[in-house]
């Protein structure tokens, strides 16, 4: 049986990203679901569960970039996926917050005033991942990390410190916060591939 591949995007970003392409061109055979998400943190978590939810019985494995790093790892601590976080952003709150007063635009032609009410929104999902990694942390072997050392965006020493303490698996690489070049990584690194691939309980 294939694995399916759930990719979720960054802030801003959609589910038509490099991370998706890299999959999809690289492991033709597998099934992809990438979809597009709101900004609302929320109402991505509640979008991505119902998703994970109606693929439960089938051999999932999940695949974040920043922001839905974060969220791939709130689905492995809520529901045991294997999660494969590419950068994760896991401060939320913090990075929303030092753009208080910006207009963020996505890639659809969107945009958004950042204010007040989404850094409160962030620190609730913030919440739930530090109460799940304090409460049981990540299942061994199911949660692999993959860091670009030269991230321009993220504290990377703070991201692993964070990793770390849920127990999570972590490869650091000389890259950006983009992760350039992850359609080559994800299939010419054997512990990506085999993460990827492997066929799980």
């Amino acid at each position: 049986m294939k694995n399916i591949f759930i990719n979720i995007h960054g802030f801003g970003s959609s589910g038509a990203n490099s991370k998706a392409a890299a999959l999809t061109e690289n492991y033709p055979e597998h099934e992809m679901i990438s979809p597009d998400l709101p900004a609302d943190p929320l109402d991505c978590l509640e979008i991505i569960d119902a998703i994970v939810m109606e693929n439960k019985n089938r051999p999932v494995v999940m695949q974040g970039s920043s922001m839905g790093g974060l969220y791939s790892l709130i689905m492995h601590l809520r529901h045991g996926v294997p999660a494969l976080l590419i950068n994760p952003a896991l401060t939320p709150a913090a990075l929303v917050r030092s753009r208080l007063g910006e207009i963020y635009e996505f890639s659809n032609g969107d945009s958004i005033l950042i204010e007040q009410e989404h850094v409160d929104r962030f620190t609730i999902v913030e919440e739930e991942l530090q109460k799940g990694i304090a409460e049981k942390g990540v299942n061994k072997g199911h949660v692999l990390a993959l860091i670009g050392e030269q991230d321009e965006l993220l504290d990377q020493n703070i991201m692993k410190s964070i990793l770390r303490k849920a127990g999570a698996e972590i490869i650091s690489y000389d890259n950006d916060h983009q992760f350039q070049g992850y359609d080559r990584i994800s299939i010419a690194d054997e512990n990506v591939r085999t993460f990827l691939l492997k066929q799980r309980s």
